[in-house]
């Protein structure tokens, strides 16, 4: 039960951090007028291009192997590509003071910052604790999250770790608190667990 529960957390957490700069920012509603498809599309291979050399900065091989937490500068809040296919680099606090590093680091001044509260490094150690708790043999199987757990993920749009609940149990979120982790960072959602 547990090797399964840990399989499916790994799988989620593969599956939305790792195209999490893929993803597009949720539509906002306005009415404005949309650069067409090509140009978009030649801007979000320039930012996917950007993406992977600021992943690189962190780790050069991020590609083959999970970067530690410690691989991700305190002020990293994820990235990701928006709606018009600029890169968007997410800064602790004010971006302004770490965008000359990631400039640096980049090569180029055509990207994005965004202000965030939660630093990625934050997440993937929140992550890795969720991994440890699910691994660890001595916790029983009747433990009140492991009965609610449907998965989680570091959500670089939410600036959170979303820890989903198959029902959202008071007794499950706060053996979580408890147990793993008690960080502001977490959100607890309602979820289903994925079907392999």
């Amino acid at each position: 039960m547990k090797q399964s529960i840990l399989t499916t957390l790994i799988l989620v957490a593969v599956l939305t951090t790792g195209p999490a700069c893929n993803r597009q920012k949720k539509e906002s509603g306005s009415s404005v007028q949309q650069p067409p498809d090509t140009t978009i599309a030649t801007t979000e291979q320039l930012s996917k291009n950007l993406h992977d050399k600021l992943m690189s900065s962190f780790n050069p091989n991020w590609e083959v192997e999970e970067p530690a937490p410690t691989d991700y500068p305190a002020y990293y809040g994820g990235s990701f590509i928006n709606n018009n296919g600029k890169f968007v680099v997410c800064v602790i606090g004010n971006p302004a003071q770490h965008r000359p590093e990631i400039a640096s680091i980049l090569g180029t001044d055509d990207f994005l910052t965004e202000s965030c509260t939660y630093s990625y490094r934050e997440m993937m150690q929140i992550m890795d604790r969720i991994d440890q708790f699910l691994s660890n043999s001595s916790i029983p199987a009747n433990h009140p999250f492991l009965t609610c757990f449907a998965g989680a993920s570091a959500d670089v749009f939410e600036n959170r770790v979303v820890v989903r609940l198959t029902e959202m149990n008071d007794a499950a979120i706060q053996s979580f608190k408890r147990d793993v982790s008690n960080s502001p960072a977490v959100k607890f959602e309602k979820g289903e667990v994925p079907v392999m």
